[in-house]
């Protein structure tokens, strides 16, 4: 009996020590920059991005210490970088607003709980090796989706960036309206701050891109406000900071409750994933490693599930810090180990430096890192290269914006979903051709080429199973019943066929008696194995005739022409297509078929002349 080797075991219970093993001492120098680098941007952010969760700014460091280490020891990419993210706080945000009061503790304790259940949702998928539920959320969904969050959650800071009060919705439209409504009453100081720190980054971002804009716009602001005392002139400040590193937190588990968030929590699992996958996907393109993606699952299943008890809310890769991450130089998973630490020692000394920055600048942050997602232009270039991929991203670009976020990517699942079957009920039916000059077999209907007379050649573009079994045969006597020629043979290229159930043996059944009853006979041409199964398991392959099932297209022609009326070749038929006609055609046919044919030609060529 075959055993598995221990090492195998040990690795994939601890992937690590994959790349711990062969750990140089030349990598720590880039993993330890590249670990400073991305700190110095999660810090602001992973208070930026807790705040826009309707959390205090703490959870987002704690949630900026526990989550990058655990996801980069268990997962399989070693530049990811996890943490808070714009889009996952804004799904936890609408998420959990209908249940609780923002920033209020039921709404804190919902948050962990909603943490513990994307983990635990990642962790079965990955450890049941059910990775491939990625394939069904189609890249124009997310686009959509993506471009429709960035607008939502540059509207949910716009108060905090402009100081004005505003009650919190689940829907766009009375954020807008509550917002303009609110616009006479804009603090001028707030506005100024906020107008400041977006300034600072986008300049900092054109010019000095190797500078940490977000710490240096914070860093400003929160000086101004200290020297001119801004807070006390109702500028609001992000306040005292709770000093020291969070204590173990068991999240409050209530049946009730979990079936709350149920829904929740599988839509911010797949938009979450969505992200790390897409991340993960142009890193390793780059660094040629392998992305597994049931081991990223683990890997983000574990930083939720364990993050959930040290008072973090659900996190997810980011992009940007991954980027900056693999630009300087990570090598190895330690990098976001060295990021773990540096939050680990801003909670422990640093806090009181947090107390004054200003909120404004907190929500210019975000701002500035979410205009990159807002890309319309991509939905509406999706809609002239491929009409249903544009039709999904509209749509849920637009439900994104008027109706619930989560909402609008379920449904646009379901729609590209639709869009797949639809396509899988109507496959293409082609008439193939043998091409003299070219020497090889064609799609006739493409290039308008002539078919043999006797032996009409037809082509599924698609598995045949039970949804589409009957259009495609039906669609097959609908092109037979087109031809007046007298047809012998009815040859069915399943070269294209990888899969058939038991209506499509059916259905081929009937056909095969109906084209029996025409006085015809039916050959297959390119059965793949799993196809010859079921044939063989159904009977099906018993009731053709033995020399009518053929491995390729060169050997079904030369066995059926042999089979077919020479004579009407002979005195009838104009075409020349297969090596085998001019054993059967005489000299003259032959002549009088080429001058026909140049004859029509030249007919042809004098009417686009005369064009």
């Amino acid at each position: 009996m075959n055993t598995i080797p221990h090492s195998r075991i040990l690795h994939r219970f601890f992937p690590f020590l994959i790349w711990l093993k062969s750990y140089e001492k030349s990598f720590f120098r880039n993993d330890l920059i590249a670990g400073l680098t991305v700190a110095v941007v999660l810090i602001p952010q992973a208070m930026a991005y807790a705040m826009l969760a309707g959390m205090p700014p703490v959870y987002g460091l704690y949630s900026a210490m526990v989550a990058p280490f655990i996801a980069a020891l268990w997962g399989s990419l070693r530049q990811l970088a996890t943490g808070p993210i714009a889009i996952m706080s804004l799904l936890v945000l609408t998420s959990l607003t209908p249940h609780a009061v923002p920033g209020s503790p039921e709404f804190i304790e919902l948050a962990f709980l909603l943490a513990f259940m994307v983990g635990i949702l990642y962790l079965g998928i990955g450890l049941f090796r059910l990775g491939v539920v990625m394939n069904f959320i189609s890249h124009s969904a997310v686009k959509g989706f993506t471009s429709g969050a960035a607008v939502i959650i540059i509207v949910t800071q716009l108060p905090h960036l402009m100081g004005l009060p505003m009650s919190r919705h689940e829907y766009l439209s009375p954020m807008l309206l509550d917002l303009i409504r609110g616009l006479p009453s804009l603090h001028i100081l707030t506005f100024a701050v906020g107008a400041a720190a977006f300034s600072i980054i986008h300049i900092m971002k054109k010019y000095r891109p190797n500078l940490p804009a977000g710490i240096v716009a914070l860093v400003s602001t929160s000086v101004a406000v200290v020297l001119f005392q801004l807070n006390e002139q109702g500028v609001a400040i992000v306040g005292k900071i709770p000093m020291g590193l969070p204590d173990l937190h068991v999240p409050l588990m209530d049946l009730h409750t979990i079936s709350l968030l149920i829904g929740p929590a599988v839509v911010i699992a797949l938009v979450s994933f969505a992200e790390t996958y897409s991340v993960g996907k142009t890193i390793s393109a780059r660094s040629k490693q392998r992305v597994n993606v049931n081991q990223e699952f683990v890997g983000q299943g574990l930083a939720n599930l364990i993050g959930s008890f040290f008072q973090c809310y659900p996190v997810s890769g980011s992009f940007s810090r991954t980027a900056i991450n693999y630009t300087t130089g990570a090598k190895t998973g330690l990098s976001s180990f060295v990021s773990s630490l540096i939050v680990v020692l801003a909670l422990l000394f640093l806090t009181p430096l947090f107390t004054y920055i200003p909120r404004a600048a907190l929500a210019a942050l975000v701002i500035s890192a979410v205009l990159f997602l807002f890309h319309p232009k991509e939905v509406f270039v999706l809609w002239k290269i491929n009409r249903d991929d544009g039709i999904v991203a509209v749509t849920v670009f637009v439900l994104t914006l008027l109706t619930k976020p989560d909402y609008a990517l379920l449904i646009g699942v379901i729609i590209s979903l639709m869009f797949f079957l639809w396509k899988t009920m109507h496959p293409r039916i082609v008439r193939v051709t043998k091409d003299p000059e070219l020497n090889m077999f064609i799609n006739a209907d493409v290039y308008n080429k002539p078919s043999c007379p006797q032996i009409l050649q037809l082509r599924s573009d698609n598995v045949i199973y039970f949804a589409n079994a009957e259009y495609t045969f039906n669609h097959i006597l609908e092109r037979l019943d087109g031809y007046t020629t007298p047809i012998k043979f009815l040859l069915l290229d399943f070269k294209e066929v990888g899969f058939i159930d038991i209506t499509a043996v059916d259905e081929l059944r009937a056909l095969h008696g109906e084209v029996k009853q025409r006085e015809m006979e039916l050959a297959l041409t390119g059965v793949h194995i799993p196809v010859k199964e079921v044939l063989k398991s159904s009977g099906m392959i018993n009731e053709l005739k033995a020399d009518h099932l053929f491995e390729n297209e060169r050997e079904a022609i030369t066995s059926l022409f042999r089979q077919i009326d020479h004579g009407y070749c002979k005195n009838v038929c104009p075409y020349e297509l297969f090596h085998e006609c001019p054993s059967v055609k005489s000299a003259d046919q032959v002549q009088k078929t080429a001058e026909s044919e140049n004859r029509g030609d030249g007919e042809e060529r004098r009417k686009d002349s005369d064009q």
